[in-house]
């Protein structure tokens, strides 16, 4: 058996046809959320690994739908917040969101991105996490756009699905 090409492959289509049997749905659903967990050492406000936890547990019956849905409200609170910040000529939602302004920090140094290419990769990451949160609880939403992928690990794809079909 040959080695899988990653960087070739396209993990977002392949996921996409994956989360069309139903059977598979939860397993993509947890595959998700474990991509996710990858990127809390980004985040500061500390509502992800929170939110984690409860959509783990709505995918294991133990969260109703009122928790999974202030879950993805709050996730997606952050996204806009992300957006806002980004925006040019924003400064004083600078001093408002210290999390959001350490956030980024955290990616410049970790990805040694720009200023400007660290401030699109936050705003792509906080999207993706919201997006991923719209699909726990909203199964037949498939939002994931193509900046998703950069955030889908392929090591945690291999555990998951084994080869790309």
């Amino acid at each position: 058996m040959q080695p899988v090409n990653y960087k070739a492959m396209n993990i977002k289509l392949e996921l996409e046809k994956v989360s069309k049997n139903p059977a598979k749905q939860k397993i993509v659903k947890h595959y998700l959320l474990d991509c996710c967990a990858k990127l809390v050492r980004f985040r500061s406000s500390g509502r992800l690994p929170k939110n984690l936890q409860i959509a783990k547990k709505f995918l294991s019956g133990f969260a109703n739908q009122k928790e999974i849905h202030q879950a993805e409200w709050e996730l997606e609170g952050e996204a806009f917040g992300v957006e806002y910040f980004s925006q040019e000529g924003i400064q004083f939602y600078f001093r408002a969101r210290k999390d959001i302004s350490a956030d980024l920090v955290k990616v410049r140094i970790s990805k040694g991105l720009s200023n400007n290419a660290s401030r699109k990769y936050l705003e792509d990451m906080a999207y993706f996490i919201d997006h991923v949160f719209s699909h726990i609880e909203c199964s037949s939403n498939w939002l994931f756009r193509e900046e998703c992928e950069q955030f889908m690990c392929p090591r945690i794809y291999s555990k998951y699905f084994g080869v790309a079909a």
